[in-house]
């Protein structure tokens, strides 16, 4: 599932790449939440500068003057309690309206994309199905966030909001089984930084 997904998202970031003027490549990292109104800025901040919850990841958009097509990537590695190591990853495909423009200095964005965020384990030895993994979850998503561009230097916030969308199969032994679903939190919030080549 997992390949079938990066392939297709890929596909649709090269067939698109003529259409689009610029490319901005940047890191990023989310805080997944259920109810954003238990936390203060103070309490997200101090979750950034920790490192608690969050996932980290890459980014890549082509971008035209107000719309862009992108593709990023979060992920966290953690024990569980017994010392097993585990790995969420979570893959997002979406479209950008960068509302003033995508070079403008301040730049407001308003997001519509695809998920699948899944869990599995890290080492590979103790993987009993190599071909599924343990959970997993797709989904949708809307958000809205501002940038601010300086030259080729942009940084950026978003607000994400998770619509999933049922569950998912998995396949072996000769037939189909339906994957447990990824605990997937209702939002996440998005800090990234990315340089943007002409």
């Amino acid at each position: 599932m997992m390949k079938k997904i990066l392939v297709v998202a890929v596909l649709c970031l090269l067939g698109a790449a003529g259409a689009f003027a610029d490319l901005a490549l940047g890191i990023n990292g989310a805080l997944y939440l259920d109810d954003p109104s238990l936390y203060t800025a103070g309490d997200i901040g101090e979750a950034f500068r920790n490192g608690e919850g969050i996932y980290y990841g890459l980014m890549a958009e082509f971008m035209g003057k107000h719309m862009g097509l992108g593709l990023q990537f979060m992920g966290s590695r953690y024990m569980t309690g017994i010392g097993d190591a585990m790995f969420d990853l979570d893959t997002n495909l979406y479209l950008s309206a960068h509302v003033l423009g995508s070079r403008f200095i301040i730049d407001p964005t308003i997001d519509a994309g695809l998920g699948y965020i899944f869990k599995d384990w890290a080492d590979r030895d103790l993987d009993d199905d190599l071909d599924n993994p343990i959970a997993a979850t797709a989904y949708g998503y809307l958000g809205a966030g501002v940038g601010v561009n300086i030259w080729r230097l942009g940084l950026y916030s978003k607000f994400i909001w998770h619509f999933p969308m049922g569950p998912l199969q998995g396949s072996g032994g000769g037939g189909t089984y339906t994957l447990e679903e990824f605990g997937l939190r209702n939002y996440k919030i998005l800090l990234g930084a990315k340089i943007i080549l002409g």
